[in-house]
């Protein structure tokens, strides 16, 4: 689908996004290498950005979008894969504004936007661009280290947003005219008022492509005790290769669709005055 086709929002309360990929676990590749990579990214100034900021993080665990009969209830479509490999840790390496991140570990690699204050909406044109050539280095840095290709398995897209209170909602029981496009919301149940929610909704994607993951959830910012946020996450995978039902998408692919699912579904789920409110400029 087209860029003209998507719906644009000139101000969308997004505050990060991820596009990802986990690959096959390579043999060798170890925490030594990981930070041989983050020297390199600071070297080359990879994607136009100085990478200084480095930590480290927990590995994330693989996962996979399965659809036969025996996983679709259980885990909704999401299981783990367990390796007697030793894990490697996971770098999470910032440029110096903290508005963009690389995250890599051996079977991972994402590039994360990060909205930092007072700083516009950075969109998916320029955002991917990067992705593409942070992929590019690493995959650059294993064939000169002499460990081979990197394997893909799943795409991965995620888009978090947070809306305020005070903006397009004021209490919870606003919510039911806030969200259309989800189970409803009932601001009381006859002698008692809604105080908060969480949920999360869980849709297939056309041919078993993979899925979307909704995760909506009323809470408070870290930074900001006193403020109310809605958090919605909105996270689109699948795997790359051929589908259940036959259907074969490469990592390219998988990013673009994720990408669209999400802005369409992103859409749906809001009323038209939160639309008017983010500025809705084309359907």
């Amino acid at each position: 689908m087209q860029e003209s086709k998507l719906p644009s929002f000139r101000n969308p309360p997004v505050v990060e996004t991820v596009l990802g990929v986990q690959f096959d676990p390579i043999k060798g590749l170890t925490n030594a290498h990981l930070g041989a990579f983050w020297k390199r990214l600071v070297e080359t100034r990879c994607a136009g950005e100085d990478w200084r900021v480095v930590r480290d993080a927990p590995p994330l665990s693989p996962s996979f979008e399965r659809f036969e009969p025996e996983h679709a209830w259980s885990t909704l479509g999401l299981t783990f894969q367990v390796s007697q490999e030793p894990m490697s840790g996971r770098l999470q390496i910032s440029n110096d504004s903290g508005g963009a991140m690389i995250q890599v570990q051996n079977g991972r690699l994402h590039y994360n936007w990060i909205r930092r204050p007072g700083i516009e909406y950075v969109r998916y044109a320029a955002n991917r661009p990067k992705f593409d050539a942070v992929l590019v280095a690493f995959r650059a840095f294993l064939s000169g280290e002499n460990l081979g290709e990197p394997k893909p398995n799943q795409w991965e897209v995620t888009y978090v947003n947070h809306i305020p209170k005070g903006t397009v909602w004021q209490s919870p029981e606003d919510w039911a005219r806030l969200f259309v496009g989800m189970p409803q919301v009932a601001p009381d149940l006859g002698s008692v008022n809604l105080e908060t929610m969480s949920g999360a909704w869980h849709y297939v994607i056309p041919d078993r492509r993979g899925r979307l993951h909704v995760d909506l959830k009323h809470a408070k910012l870290d930074a900001d005790p006193a403020s109310e946020i809605l958090r919605a996450t909105l996270t689109a995978r699948g795997p790359i290769g051929a589908s259940s039902a036959g259907e074969s998408c490469t990592l390219e692919e998988g990013i673009e669709l994720g990408r669209r699912i999400i802005v369409l579904g992103f859409k749906a789920m809001f009323s038209e005055e939160a639309h008017t409110t983010w500025g809705l400029e084309s359907c």
